[in-house]
């Protein structure tokens, strides 16, 4: 189910969202109005694995990278996959596998902490395209 940002949401950020913000993709804005407009702003510490790889991969320079990498620690709330969230996420993967194909651990952490917090995700990784409390910003919304 999509759904937008309203003044008393909490988002949780995917490493999807903030490469689309990094790499100014055809969503960037999207990411910005949603951070703009978020009570609460969290990223997975998670997410910040997958999102430095993901710009290595693209060979974004290294002081580019440290920057954006700053730049997400500054706007955000990092959220550490504590015991809590590490059990939610060992729950909601159980759940996921048996409903998503090709859902990962990795995505388990992200919807986690959005469980746990009472928050939407801010997405367009298409594992999450059809489940609850998702902003979906990616191809074919």
């Amino acid at each position: 189910m999509e759904s937008q940002a309203g003044s008393r949401t909490v988002v949780v950020f995917d490493a999807y969202a903030w490469c689309e913000y990094a790499m100014d993709g055809s969503h960037a804005d999207m990411v910005i109005e949603t951070l703009r407009s978020a009570y609460q702003a969290l990223t997975p510490a998670s997410a910040l694995a997958e999102i430095r790889e993901a710009l290595l991969r693209h060979r974004v320079e290294p002081g580019v990278i440290k920057d954006i990498m700053e730049f997400i620690r500054d706007k955000s709330q990092v959220v550490s996959i504590d015991a809590d969230v590490a059990e939610k996420a060992g729950e909601v993967n159980f759940q996921m596998k048996e409903q998503v194909r090709g859902w990962g651990m990795l995505d388990s952490f992200v919807y986690a902490v959005a469980v746990l917090n009472q928050g939407q995700v801010l997405t367009g990784d298409t594992h999450f395209r059809d489940l609850p409390n998702v902003i979906y910003i990616g191809e074919g919304r």
